[in-house]
């Protein structure tokens, strides 16, 4: 039976790491999506989410199974409670993905203005690079690497500032829509991040044992 648990958890834990690889990749497709406007990736990306969600639920459940039957303790327990706090990040960052897409197939017209389209691709590129950051710290349980987000965010939420600033700057030809997607974008990407910054969270708690405050 144990020998079955320790099978169980290490399966476990390398489809957590699997989920994360496919989002990473996710919001590194919608970035190239909406720079170069390309309905296809964007339509890909939005039928990716019904992969991720099935991962999702498959990890989550097969985790509370894990708890009601085997009743785990210290770090077996720590592990499984990392995992379905990670997932659920994972998951919601698949659904922003998603949104991003959505606007992409919806307005064109987003890549038009350069300046803020500039931003906008940059802040997809941080994004991604913050999430598989996030994924890799979880793989190798780096605590010094996964403390390394909370200075990455900064740069992202600067970024976001200065993208709502140049949208207020823009001239009456441009239609409200057009702002409001770009804004949404910015802020769907900042919130990804966010989601990268919780996973270090619970990395720090697998090789700590601290709860998150």
């Amino acid at each position: 039976m144990r020998e079955r648990f320790r099978h169980e958890l290490k399966d476990l834990n390398k489809d957590t790491i699997r989920l994360g690889d496919f989002v990473a990749h996710t919001v590194q497709q919608v970035t190239v999506a909406l720079a170069e406007a390309d309905f296809e990736i964007a339509a890909s990306v939005i039928k990716a989410d019904e992969t991720i969600d099935s991962l999702y639920l498959d990890i989550e459940t097969r985790g509370y199974e894990m708890l009601a039957v085997q009743q785990p303790v210290a770090k077996d327990l720590r592990l499984i409670l990392a995992v379905l706090r990670v997932i659920q990040d994972l998951e919601r960052s698949g659904d922003l993905a998603k949104n991003i897409a959505v606007i992409v197939r919806s307005d064109a017209e987003i890549i038009k203005l350069k300046s803020i389209a500039e931003i906008i691709g940059r802040l997809g590129i941080l994004a991604k690079g913050m999430l598989s950051t996030a994924m890799k710290s979880f793989e190798k349980r780096d605590l010094t690497l996964a403390a390394t987000l909370d200075t990455k965010d900064n740069k992202i939420d600067d970024l976001y500032r200065q993208l709502i600033k140049e949208l207020f700057h823009l001239d009456k030809e441009s239609s409200l829509e057009l702002a409001v997607n770009m804004a949404l974008t910015g802020r769907y990407f900042e919130r990804i991040a966010d989601h990268a910054v919780n996973i270090a969270i619970w990395v720090n708690y697998l090789g700590t044992g601290n709860l998150p405050g």
